[in-house]
C-alpha cells in the first residue's frame, strides 16, 4: 500500500482490521431539507434546486463476509448511533433518471476518522448518492423505492455503498473500499443495482417484490466479490 494508505490503517488503529477493506463502514443519519441551499436555487423560472443534508455517525464492522453485518443498535430515545465518529454531507438534488427511477445527489462534505488526538476531518473527492425517494412514504409494498446506493472514490480509494431509506428519514448505507484491481471500481449505478437486487429481491406470484433487509448483506458488498458467505452457506446447504 502506498503512503496515503498505510496512515489510514494507522488512523483506525486496533479497532478495526489492519486492511481497511475487510471493515464495512455503516453510515447512519437523518436525511433532510437543506433550506437554504434550496431557496438560493429558486430561479425566474420556477424552477428550483433542492438540497439535501444528511448527517449522522459511522461504525465500522470488522467482517469480510457483508452478510455477517447487522444494522447499528441505536438507543430508542438518541436521534444518532452511539459513535464517536460522525459525518456531514450535503448535496443538491438533480431531476429523477427516468431511465433508471434514480434521483442522483453529488454528496460533499466531511467525517471523522481517528481516535483521540489523532482525530481528524477527512472528504470524500466523489460520493454520488443514488435514491428514489427523498422522504420516506411508509410503502411497504414498493420496496425497491426505499435502497439507496453510492459510488465514490477518495485518497483511500473507490467505494460502492448500499443502504436504504428508514423510517424517520433514516438512511442507512453501508461502504466497502475496493482494490484497485477489483471489477466492481468500473461499477456504474445501473451494474451495481443489478448485482446487489440480483440476490437480495424475491418476486411473488403477483408481482410484487420484497427484499431481504438490510441490502448490503450480499456477495456485490464483500471485501471480495466472489467469496462466499459463511452465513448464508450454513443456511441454505448445497
Amino acid at each position: 500500500p502506498n503512503a496515503e494508505r498505510r496512515s489510514f490503517v494507522a488512523t483506525i488503529g486496533n479497532a478495526m482490521s489492519a486492511n481497511w477493506r475487510e471493515t464495512l463502514f455503516v453510515w447512519d443519519g437523518i436525511l433532510s431539507e437543506d433550506e437554504d441551499v434550496t431557496k438560493e436555487g429558486e430561479g425566474d423560472d420556477g424552477s428550483n434546486n433542492v438540497g439535501l443534508k444528511w448527517e449522522g455517525t459511522w461504525v465500522g464492522c470488522e467482517s469480510a463476509d457483508a452478510v455477517a453485518v447487522e444494522p447499528p443498535k441505536r438507543g430508542a430515545f438518541n436521534r444518532d448511533v452511539s459513535s464517536a465518529h460522525s459525518f456531514a454531507t450535503s448535496g443538491v438534488v438533480s431531476q429523477k433518471d427516468p431511465a433508471n427511477n434514480f434521483f442522483h445527489v453529488s454528496m460533499s462534505g466531511s467525517y471523522d476518522l481517528g481516535e483521540g488526538s489523532d482525530k481528524k476531518k477527512y472528504s470524500d473527492d466523489v460520493h454520488d448518492m443514488y435514491l428514489s425517494l427523498l422522504r420516506w412514504t411508509g410503502n411497504l409494498r414498493e420496496q425497491a423505492d426505499n435502497l439507496v446506493f453510492a459510488l465514490g472514490s477518495n485518497e483511500f480509494g473507490k467505494f460502492i455503498s448500499v443502504g436504504w431509506l428508514r423510517v424517520g428519514n433514516r438512511i442507512t448505507l453501508a461502504r466497502r473500499y475496493l482494490d484497485d484491481g477489483d471489477l466492481r471500481c468500473k461499477w456504474d449505478i445501473d451494474a451495481l443495482k443489478s448485482a446487489v437486487l440480483g440476490e437480495i429481491a424475491t418476486t411473488k406470484a403477483g408481482g410484487e417484490m420484497t427484499l431481504r433487509i438490510p441490502p448490503w448483506q450480499c456477495a456485490a458488498m464483500h471485501a471480495e466479490a466472489e467469496q462466499p458467505s459463511a452465513k448464508r452457506q450454513k443456511q441454505d446447504p448445497q
